[in-house]
Parts: C-alpha cells; sequence; structure tokens
C-alpha cells in the first residue's frame, strides 16, 4: 500500500515536467523524446553496526549458578532417645516411649554389623553442597559494510537543447535487497560443585540380647528384644567426593531480510560527443523499506562427562515497513547504439537517514544512504 501511495505521489510530482505546456490530443499521443530504461545495480551501504547484548547474562537460576543444600543426619544428634534412621537399619522410640533409654522399635540388615554385645549403624545421609560460580559476558558488535543488489527502471522525457547539450526529466525507480546472518556466542560460565559427606557410626548396647536373623525389623507396638535406645558411642567423619564441574554458553542465531524500494524524481543534465554521451543526474528519493528480523539463543550446559543439555532458550521475531526521505546524484557514461537503443554504465550516491531494529537482544543500525553501480540500456522513442 505505501509503495503504491509513493508512486501515485511521485507520478504527481514528475508529470508536469514530462508533459510540458499543454498540448492537443494528436500531440499527447506523440512518444518521441520518451525513453524507457532498464537494467541492474549492486548498491554498498554506508554503515551497519550490529550489537547484541544476551538474555544468558541476567538468567538467574539454580540450574545455572547450583542450589547451595544442606542436610542433616538422619541419625540425629547423639544424646537423646530419638528416632535415628541409618543406611542399614533404624534405632526409633517403641510405644512405651522407651522408657529406661531402651527400646524393642529396632532394625537392622547385615550379621556383619553385631560385634559381641555391640551391633553398630552406619549414616551418610548429611551432606553440604557448594558452588564456584564464575561468568564471562561481552557487548558483541560487529561493524561493516552491507550490499545488496536488484532490478532498477527508468521513465524519462529529453527536452532538446543544443547540439551536444539536452536534458531530461523522469523517474527512477529501483529495488536492492539482501539476507543476513550471524551465529556467535558471547557468555560463557564455570560451576565447579564441592559434596562434603557426612558418615556416622553410631553403636548401640545390646544388652546381653541375641538379635534376630537379619534383616530383622521390630514393630512399634509388638514387645521384642530390647537394645539401648541412645548411642553408646559415635565417630563422625568427612568425604569430600570429586568436584563436579560443569561449563555453560550461549549460541545466538540472528537474521535479518530487508528489501528497499527507491522512487527517485530525477532533473539529467546530457553531453553528447558523436555516439558518447555523459549523464549527470539528481533529485530527491522517497525509499520504500521492508524488513524481517528473527533472533533466537540456547544456553547450553555441558558436565566433565561430554553430556550437554539446553537450560534454557529465547526467541523474538519484529518485521515492518516504513518510508524515508532522501537525496542522489548520480553520474553516467554510455553508447548510443542507434537512433533508439543506448547502453550505459552508471554510480550513483544517495543520502537518506540512519535505520533502526531491535529484535531480541540485538539491536542493528545502518544507514540507508550508500553507493550504487550498475549497467542499463535505454530504448528511445
Amino acid at each position: 500500500m505505501k509503495i503504491n501511495k509513493a508512486f501515485f505521489y511521485l507520478l504527481l510530482a514528475v508529470s508536469p515536467l514530462m508533459g510540458g505546456e499543454d498540448v492537443s490530443e494528436n500531440k499527447r499521443l506523440n512518444l518521441s523524446g520518451f525513453s524507457i530504461e532498464f537494467g541492474y545495480s549492486a548498491r554498498s551501504f554506508d554503515g551497519l553496526m550490529l550489537s547484541v547484548d544476551s538474555f544468558s547474562r541476567n538468567y538467574n537460576s539454580t540450574k545455572l549458578t547450583g542450589e547451595i543444600i544442606s542436610v542433616d543426619p538422619s541419625a540425629g544428634s547423639f544424646e537423646g532417645v530419638l528416632d535415628r534412621s541409618y543406611d542399614n537399619g533404624f534405632v526409633r522410640k517403641d510405644g512405651t516411649g522407651s522408657i529406661g533409654e531402651v527400646t524393642w522399635f529396632w532394625g537392622y540388615d547385615d550379621i556383619s554389623q553385631v560385634d559381641q554385645d555391640v551391633i553398630v549403624f552406619t549414616d551418610t545421609s548429611g551432606k553440604d553442597v557448594d558452588h564456584q560460580y564464575s561468568q564471562i559476558t561481552d557487548l558483541y558488535s560487529e561493524e561493516g559494510l552491507e550490499r545488496g543488489n536488484g532490478p532498477m527502471f527508468s521513465l524519462s522525457y529529453q527536452f532538446k537543447g543544443s547540439e551536444s547539450l539536452s536534458y531530461s526529466a523522469g523517474l527512477n525507480i529501483s529495488n536492492v535487497r539482501f539476507d543476513n546472518s550471524w551465529s556467535l556466542s558471547n557468555f560463557s560460565a564455570v560451576r565447579n560443585t564441592e559434596v562434603t559427606q557426612y558418615v556416622i557410626e553410631d553403636s548401640y548396647n545390646l544388652l546381653g540380647t541375641v538379635p534376630p536373623e537379619p534383616p530383622y525389623s521390630g514393630k512399634f507396638s509388638e514387645p521384642g528384644a530390647l537394645i539401648e535406645a541412645v548411642p553408646s558411642e559415635r565417630n563422625e567423619s568427612f568425604k569430600n567426593s570429586p568436584t563436579e564441574r560443569f561449563q555453560f554458553n550461549n549460541q545466538i542465531d540472528n537474521n535479518f531480510e530487508f528489501s528497499m524500494t527507491s522512487f527517485s524524481p530525477a532533473l539529467t543534465l546530457s553531453y553528447g560527443l558523436k555516439n558518447f554521451f555523459l549523464d549527470f543526474g539528481f533529485g530527491p528519493t522517497v525509499n520504500v523499506i521492508d524488513w524481517k528480523s528473527n533472533y533466537s539463543e540456547n544456553l547450553k550446559s555441558s558436565d566433565q562427562n561430554g553430556e550437554s543439555n539446553i537450560l534454557e532458550n529465547w526467541s523474538d521475531q519484529s518485521s515492518g515497513d516504513d518510508v524515508v526521505l532522501g537525496a542522489f546524484l548520480q553520474v553516467s557514461a554510455g553508447l548510443n547504439i542507434n537512433n533508439n537503443w543506448s547502453l550505459k554504465a552508471f554510480t550513483r550516491k544517495d543520502w537518506a537517514k540512519d535505520f533502526e531494529n531491535e529484535v531480541g537482544a540485538s539491536r542493528i543500525n545502518f544507514d540507508l544512504g550508500g553507493m550504487s553501480a550498475g549497467m542499463s540500456a535505454t530504448f528511445s522513442f
């Protein structure tokens, strides 16, 4: 819709220049002086700046930094009548409340736990988990030229001047497009996880009781073999597990599709010498732009065994169109093949304001102005 409006307004602006004074209906049908030009051009934009932050940098999760864990031993404290659980059994208060600090509510798994008049239980449930976390993140930026290409078309009317000089008014239409993609990583982190395990060995007096065959599990309310309800001895030790190392990094994929159609009312001065000619043209430009941009980011983790997975991912998309005003200056050199056909090569300088687009954690900024070069063929009526 914007292209149609721009084309309509430009035709209104150019038609008086091309039509000249009021003429009769018969002369309106005379195409003498009109020419049609078509060709292909390549354009280099003045500069493109890509700046990329990351969502990973602000990602706050224990999946990344680790969760600090402290687990109390299920064997409980050394003193008092308690319900104690172990890796290889349990000693708990019985239905009487373990009056006299004895209990029949106990159980064990293996005969090796019995040493004369003592039974030994082991608990390794207590542990502390600690993490050392560090990260490196950068604001990625890249600056360079962007190039595109596309067809061009021109309709003009030539006013005769002297034998070697003439001038014309017309409308140039050109299209340029490009599709660019970037893949990068600007976040990395390392987490070292340390686990300290508590090992507790509690010894209980059997009080002359011969333990039943293992595995044995006494009942809360049914009297049975009695042992002490409180440990007579406790040995504590610590076991440090090997440090686990986790690495994290992100992967960003950015895609940018851009198309620009330029409508340029032009005044052109031509100088001819035999079959050769030089053209100098200038005028305003209405640039109709259309774009689509995609952003995706994955945050990945890998452990020391090489196993990896994706912790989180983000994606975003933007698209739109706009009209941007500008100006141009064009220089051409050509050769007349015959009375109707000519060929020429041209270079063109455009001026226009910057274009800016944000998608995801990235920003693209570039100058719509730039240099063009191309070749074209012209048919003159």
